[in-house]
């Protein structure tokens, strides 16, 4: 049985549009939460002004015990749900992986253009690799071809997927 004591990342469901609000409540709670967002210009009529643009609606991260966890809905009153894991023989609250979720915020942060968020891409299985140079080195994710590109691709199981298009000469297989 867990520890309920041990940190995890959950992942948690909020209403639309409401992602930063609910950041907000539950940093303002000392918990750590990771809503992965890009900034962007956008262009109204009268004006051009940069936004923070949420990339996976309705998503946010949290970094907590699973004690914790539940009583922010349930004793707190913050409006989230938990995402379960379909894919377990008992369904639990989804959580990922230290070293995936470190990963994919790191992959986000690069500020790299050609980076995209392609759910298409959630089921790809593929190579193991590790970008060996360049600034994302460390980073671990699969290789994958897409339109005959060759991308690597970070993602959080069963959840969302980031692909970034990166030179063969700085990557190198993951052993198993």
């Amino acid at each position: 049985m867990a520890n309920n004591q041990e940190t995890h990342w959950f992942v948690a469901r909020t209403r639309a549009r409401q992602e930063k609000k609910i950041r907000q409540i539950i940093e303002e709670m000392g918990i750590e939460v990771y809503l992965p967002v890009r900034e962007e210009m956008r262009q109204w009529h009268d004006r051009r002004k940069k936004v923070e643009v949420v990339l996976i609606p309705s998503i946010i991260f949290l970094h907590t015990d699973k004690a914790t966890a539940l009583s922010l809905p349930n004793e707190r009153g913050v409006p989230i749900r938990f995402a379960i894991n379909t894919t377990l023989v008992r369904h639990e609250i989804m959580t990922v992986p230290t070293h995936e979720m470190e990963n994919f915020m790191r992959f986000l942060s690069s500020n790299d253009e050609e980076l995209q968020i392609d759910e298409e891409l959630i089921y790809i299985p593929g190579t193991k690799v590790r970008i060996a140079r360049g600034p994302m080195a460390g980073v671990e994710g699969e290789l994958v071809r897409v339109d005959n590109k060759k991308k690597v691709v970070v993602r959080l199981t069963g959840l969302i997927a980031c692909s970034l298009e990166i030179p063969m000469s700085r990557l190198e297989k993951i052993k198993d």
